[in-house]
Formats: C-alpha cells, structure tokens, sequence
C-alpha cells in the first residue's frame, strides 16, 4: 500500500465517528441514484458499496430491497455505526467472486486512490460483475493529486485525485465498461456522476 492510502485510512480511523454523523442523512443525489438503479434492477439484486464507510449507503440500497455488502479499508468507518454485512478491503484486490454482482456503488472513495492504482480498480469492479452489470460512481472533478486536511479536524488529511470525464471514460474503456450517462453536481467541490455497464 502506498503512503497516501495508509495515512488516509489512518485519518478515516481517527475521525470516523465524527465523520459518520455528519453524513448520516441521505443527499438528494443519493436517493436518485438509488432510484434508478431500482428502475434497471429487479428486488434482490446483488450490490457491492465499494468504500462504505460507515454503511450509511449500504442500509440505504438495503431499505430498497437489494442484497447489499459493504467494504472499506478503514476499520474505524466500518465499526462506527454498527453496520452489519459490512468487511475492511482494498478495492484494489476485493474478496469478491468474479462476475457475482449486478452491480457495484462507489460513492466518493475512488477518489482518495492513487491515479496510478486507478486501472486496477476499475479492472477490479469489471471482474466481480456479470456481463451488463451496472457501476454507479462519483468522483472529485479538476486535475491533479492533492492532499487535503480535513475541515473539522485539520491536522488530519485525505489524499484526492482529480478526474476529467473524458479520460475517465476512456479508462472505463479500457477496463470493460460503457459509459451510460454522466451528470455533474456542486458543493464545497465539484462532482462527477458517472453510469456505466460491464459490457
């Protein structure tokens, strides 16, 4: 593992709780992703919410009828709110059989991966899912690699990477995926929502 990815699991362990109340209620772009993929997705559906957290998405797809897992690297944001069906992974080596997913949610984590280690992952998300199989992600628009403290804790940091729809999508590409539809979204940062299929 790389230093950037060591020291911002270690951030996440430390502000964990913290973390898991700020975020605790769902965000409008949320419940409409979630609401597509209950569109597309019959009851039951096998989903994987790569880099969890605390499991605040993984009830959510759950409350929607789907058979949803939860994985993230840092312990602490596991164990923060007592999510169950929850395990600590990389998603650069998930403990996933290949092709046992219907679809795979990765809401603001692939973002904190090196942009080296990027290709894995998505090679990764391609093979725990089935042909046609659906990922919903979100990422931190712009360019470059930075590190940022945290506002509500600044003497801890988080590594980001900054992507662009245009190489991301020719990643996805690359790995075995279609982009679908793309939107884009404002906060305190500028967001990318990106839908593809497994081809």
């Amino acid at each position: 593992m790389t230093d950037h990815i060591l020291e911002t699991q270690a951030t996440y362990d430390v502000i964990a709780s913290e973390y898991a109340g700020r975020w605790a209620g769902p965000a409008e772009w949320v419940n409409a992703e979630i609401d597509r993929l209950s569109a597309v997705l019959p009851p039951g559906a096998r989903i994987a919410d790569i880099g969890c957290g605390p499991g605040h998405h993984t009830r959510l797809l759950r409350e929607r009828g789907f058979r949803a897992s939860g994985f993230d690297l840092s312990w602490g944001m596991l164990s923060s709110h007592g999510a169950a069906g929850v395990a600590q992974a990389d998603m650069r080596a998930l403990p996933i059989a290949t092709g046992s997913l219907d679809a795979v949610w990765c809401a603001a984590a692939l973002l904190h991966i090196p942009r080296t280690d990027v290709p894995v992952v998505l090679s990764e998300f391609a093979r725990v899912l089935r042909s046609g199989g659906e990922l919903t992600t979100s990422l931190a628009e712009g360019d470059g690699e930075v590190w940022e403290p945290v506002s509500y804790q600044s003497s801890r940091r988080r590594w980001y990477v900054l992507h662009r729809i245009e190489s991301f999508s020719a990643q996805l590409h690359e790995a075995g995926f279609d982009v679908v539809d793309y939107s884009r979204r404002s906060t305190h940062r500028e967001w990318l929502h990106i839908r593809a299929h497994r081809r």
